[in-house]
């Protein structure tokens, strides 16, 4: 394993941890995390980094700007740094990331690249593939796709969420977007006012996977053109509050209509991070991206 950087089109400098396979087989998994994630927490980590090239496959996990809550990352400007993190990242940007990952991929001698998405990496994944081309990408592996937005209006954080945009909305109204809110999502993430509303207002683009409320459309997903490996478990709070975790994975299925290859997959008690299912993590994977 070793550690790589990236640059994206606007100037972050992205770490991200490399294990390759000795031959330098053309095949590679991107790891794109998610809210306030990191390259290195994950459960499953230390298992993709060691099985993946074991079976021929290399492994890449990249930071991407929601990285921990608030975080400063080195710019191409040389002592310039720049605070983002979860709190304060827009989910447009995501692109650029993921972007600036495949691009780095592609300069390391890669042609077979496979996006790796957990939770919000999920949605990014889905939001990339639709806004950008992706002649290079093989495929997604998307490892519980979250409804983002009805994880919010569910019943036990509706008001939470009602309460976390008024809030924002009236410091974005007094010219204070950056302000960190009193109110916390989910009783423990810390976002500003530009973000809460970026992500969670009416105008969203994170609404994505959405079991919960139907009527927000598919449109992403419907426009995802690559084959789809999904998986979630019978405890993961980021789909069983909205949706039972067989029907939402046969919801999702049935709205990948422009993929020509889809798997999904539904872990017997498996919870959001997947803790002690690495190793079948891994083996579903290999077994589907071939």
């Amino acid at each position: 394993m070793k550690i790589v950087k990236t640059k994206t089109s606007d100037g972050l400098i992205l770490n991200g941890l490399l294990s390759e396979v000795e031959s330098k087989n053309k095949k590679i998994i991107v790891h794109i995390h998610g809210m306030a994630g990191s390259i290195m927490n994950e459960d499953y980590f230390p298992t993709m980094h060691e099985m993946l090239p074991r079976n021929g496959v290399s492994c890449l996990v990249g930071e991407n700007r929601g990285l921990g809550t608030i975080t400063g990352f080195n710019t191409d400007g040389g002592n310039d740094m720049k605070v983002i993190g979860n709190a304060f990242e827009k989910f447009e940007e995501c692109v650029i990331d993921i972007q600036a990952w495949v691009n780095q991929a592609l300069r390391l001698g890669y042609s077979d690249i496979w996006l790796f998405g957990h939770s919000l990496g999920c949605s990014k994944i889905a939001y990339f593939l639709q806004e950008c081309e992706h002649n290079n990408i093989s495929g997604a592996v998307l490892l519980s796709p979250a409804d983002m937005i009805g994880l919010t209006r569910e019943p036990s954080e509706k008001e939470n969420i009602k309460a976390i945009l008024e809030e924002a909305n009236k410091n974005i109204a007094l010219g204070q977007d950056e302000r960190l809110l009193k109110n916390k999502l989910w009783g423990s993430e810390i976002l500003s006012a530009k973000t809460a509303v970026n992500f969670f207002g009416a105008r969203t683009n994170l609404a994505v996977f959405n079991f919960f409320d139907g009527s927000l459309g598919w449109k992403t997903v419907n426009s995802i053109d690559v084959p789809v490996l999904a998986i979630t478990g019978t405890k993961d709070d980021g789909i069983v509050p909205v949706m039972d975790p067989y029907e939402a994975m046969k919801k999702l299925k049935q709205n990948l209509i422009g993929s020509n290859r889809v798997s999904t997959l539904v872990y017997e008690g498996a919870e959001h991070p997947f803790v002690g299912f690495g190793e079948r993590i891994v083996d579903d994977v290999l077994r589907f991206i071939g």
